[in-house]
């Protein structure tokens, strides 16, 4: 069992002799395992020992969080989780504030007028107003008298006096929510910081630098130039290194641990210990093997990649070095045209060098095997990223288009010939029979595009996203939030309306536009949170540890730890899914005014889902970062531009009106978005950020994690180094001197764990 405590204002661990190959493993170690990573707060280390899981050093005793506990309850796991959870209120508020200003009227007028009562009525009607097509052909299309109809705008599509007020309604809508994300913004912002002030983590006091020359002593020289030059105090400084080669060896290994559960799976227990114990001779030769490869990559200087994570002892040491660099201008014009900030980089002049200098992410942020490659490299991979991306989109698009044809045609029920004396002339015309109609084929079609929305458009979008090789998993989940959030809307909606305004013309008939959508509002409002209550990775989790305990499968002691840690919570799809929901609500709203109630309710069974999964079954081991929610409320900036549009093509298309204050709409919406709405706020609402005034060796008592720790090599280094000091006892002697045992603690705060 391994024991951390508290003794002068350091962390004392016991020895950890855990072994990652170990077959079969513990099935008690790997509920413990379970236990450190699941969504719970780590309480403070103290004099009292405390147990910890020997493969990742997490406290296994955590305090649990209550379902009824305010989001800043989840502030352990950086801002990220309670601005998600504020995200999807602010998301309800929208919604709500449409349905008040514009949804109501909308639903009510359509309810009370009978354009859909008398489908002779509505023959006279078409030809009285000789409504046409770019065809030139008249429109014949007639709608039911049935709920679903009828509380829609085609119930009331005669009716010039009904149709002429949402002009009014619409234009204060679009006000309304431009008001509402302005404040949203300035209650995100308060959120972050009130995040950081209630916890301290490494990124706090740390800053990311890029760009540094070859040098034969890296982290010498940078303490030297930062204490020199800016008088600050170095508190860790870790080094950024290529590591393929300790990947290939990693690789090596894992062959290894695969071919001896294969031969122990066959071998009989009489023979059990004596193979194992000659598997577990090669794969501590080959780990040997990983270690000395660590130490060789740290003395080279040429494997430096020029990257180092620079730690200070207080954090206004770190602001004042942030405050006073220069921008880069690329940077500025980026995010002005954008209006998004991601790390936001400066220059700095290091000994005739221009480096460049960001806010650091969290350990647990970083993708280390992206974090390596330079600018030049990371931008030519993703403009090739883009373009594969745009022919995976077209082709996919062209796909579901060409389906969506099929299945409009396939749901364009045909009814019986009629011949109606419209007062002018005698016209025959095919008029659905009322009571007899099946909207199977709309039915379908819903349930067709929520399972591609589901299960493929998500897994070709990650595909992209990770061919970009993002550096932090903030922008990671960025990229593909953005990503998998417009190709839904296009998938859902888009697609849709082209396919039965095109090919069927077919909008509010049988079968048409308002049965397929007013369908997948139901089954979207419903089948995501119950999909993602019933949670079938944590299903298929449960099964495979029943079935290793029943049939006694041999599995080693990381592989049983992986399959008993709670699914990871994928908040990317997540919020890609709230603004589908969204940008889909908007754009049909006009058409159909139940989208708002039906949106609002699978909005709020989202939002307690989520909840409730998060706290129970779930656990997290990236935390996002406030970019991820900054970017999801410019998303939301879109919402306005899309209702506007919505309204002028439904109303135009289906009423035959339009209006000089739909036009407005639309210009104000699109101007809103396009201005940089977060520098305004950060201007007219200044958050009065508040250093903190811990030292780093003090808060780092309570970190989760270091930058040490997570670098593929420095852990390693520190592994050699913790070996060595088991072989001397106290006598404390480094693989090169003690100055280097001295810069390796340092680089990474070892030193307290020790």
């Amino acid at each position: 069992m391994i024991q951390a405590w508290l003794e002068g204002g350091k962390i004392q661990i016991t020895q950890n002799n855990y072994e990652s190959h170990k077959m079969p493993g513990s099935h008690e170690q790997s509920e413990k395992h379970r236990n450190a990573w699941k969504v719970a707060a780590p309480i403070p280390y103290s004099e009292e020992p405390q147990e910890l899981c020997p493969c990742c050093l997490r406290s296994i005793k955590r305090r649990d969080i209550g379902f009824e506990e305010e989001d800043m309850a989840l502030s352990f796991l950086g801002s990220g989780y309670p601005l998600y959870f504020n995200f999807i209120k602010c998301c309800l508020m929208i919604v709500g504030v449409m349905f008040l200003t514009s949804g109501q009227y909308n639903l009510v007028s359509n309810l009370i007028s009978k354009d859909c009562d008398d489908l002779v009525v509505q023959v006279k009607h078409q030809h009285k107003m000789n409504i046409t097509n770019e065809w030139n052909d008249p429109v014949i299309n007639y709608c039911l008298n049935d709920p679903i109809a009828v509380s829609t705008m085609a119930n009331k599509r005669f009716s010039e006096t009904l149709n002429s007020m949402p002009k009014y309604f619409n234009l204060t809508s679009v006000i309304f929510i431009l008001i509402i994300i302005l404040f949203f913004r300035k209650s995100q912002m308060n959120l972050d910081n009130e995040c950081d002030i209630k916890e301290n983590t490494p990124s706090d006091y740390t800053i990311l630098i890029k760009g540094l020359p070859q040098m034969e002593d890296p982290y010498k020289e940078v303490k030297e130039y930062f204490e020199q030059e800016w008088n600050v105090d170095i508190a860790a400084i870790n080094l950024v290194y290529l590591a393929d080669q300790l990947n290939d060896l990693e690789r090596q290994k894992q062959q290894i641990v695969e071919e001896k559960r294969s031969i122990l799976q066959k071998t009989e227990s009489q023979d059990f210990d004596r193979v194992s114990q000659e598997f577990d001779v090669k794969i501590k030769l080959l780990h040997q093997q990983v270690i000395e490869k660590a130490k060789q990559i740290w003395k080279e200087p040429d494997q430096f990649t020029g990257q180092a994570f620079v730690s200070f002892k207080f954090e206004d040491q770190k602001q004042t070095i942030l405050k006073q660099c220069d921008h880069r201008i690329s940077q500025v014009l980026f995010n002005m045209i954008f209006g998004c900030i991601f790390y936001e980089q400066k220059e700095l002049n290091f000994k005739g060098n221009n480096i460049k200098i960001e806010q650091a992410p969290e350990p647990l942020d970083v993708i280390w095997e992206n974090i390596v490659h330079n600018e030049s490299r990371r931008m030519w991979v993703r403009i090739m990223g883009f373009i594969f991306s745009q022919l995976m989109i077209t082709i996919f698009f062209s796909i579901l288009l060409y389906l969506a044809k099929i299945q409009a045609e396939q749901s364009n029920i045909r009814g019986e010939l009629v011949e109606v004396d419209t007062g002018k002339e005698i016209v025959s015309v095919e008029l659905p029979v009322p009571g007899q109609q099946k909207q199977t084929g709309a039915v379908v079609a819903a349930l067709l595009t929520t399972f591609i929305n589901s299960f493929v458009v998500d897994k070709l979008s990650v595909f992209l996203v990770n061919f970009e090789s993002y550096e932090t998993y903030s922008l990671f989940t960025v990229s593909l939030a953005s990503k998998l959030s417009l190709m839904l809307f296009f998938n859902s909606a888009i697609i849709t309306y082209i396919a039965c305004s095109v090919y069927t013309r077919n909008i509010y008939g049988p079968g048409g536009l308002i049965y397929t959508q007013m369908y997948f509002f139901l089954t979207n409002a419903i089948i995501p949170p119950l999909l993602n209550l019933i949670d079938t990775n944590y299903i298929m989790k449960l099964a495979s540890i029943w079935y290793i305990k029943k049939f006694k499968k041999v599995t080693s002691q990381s592989e049983l730890n992986k399959l008993y840690e709670y699914p990871e919570h994928p908040i990317e799809l997540k919020y890609a899914d709230i603004m589908k929901t969204l940008f889909i609500t908007f754009f049909y709203a006009p058409l159909i005014p139940a989208a708002y109630i039906l949106g609002f309710i699978g909005l709020t069974l989202t939002f307690y889902s989520e909840k409730y999964v998060l706290l129970k079954r779930k656990t997290v081991k990236h935390t996002p970062s406030i970019q991820l929610s900054i970017l999801m409320t410019e998303m939301i900036e879109y919402l306005p531009i899309i209702f506007a549009v919505g309204s002028c093509m439904f109303r135009y298309q289906i009423a035959n009106l339009y209006s000089f204050l739909d036009i407005i709409s639309v210009l104000l919406a699109l101007v809103c978005s396009i201005l940089p709405i977060q520098y305004f706020v950060e201007l007219l609402f200044p958050v009065d950020q508040q250093d903190e005034t811990t030292s780093f060796d003090q808060a780092s008592v309570n970190f989760q994690t270091m930058y040490d720790k997570e670098n593929p090599v420095t852990k390693y280094v520190t592994e050699l180094l913790q070996q060595q000091e088991k072989q001397n006892n106290n006598n404390k002697q480094s693989f090169k001197s003690e100055n280097d045992l001295s810069a390796v603690r340092k680089q990474g705060q070892k030193e307290n764990f020790l």
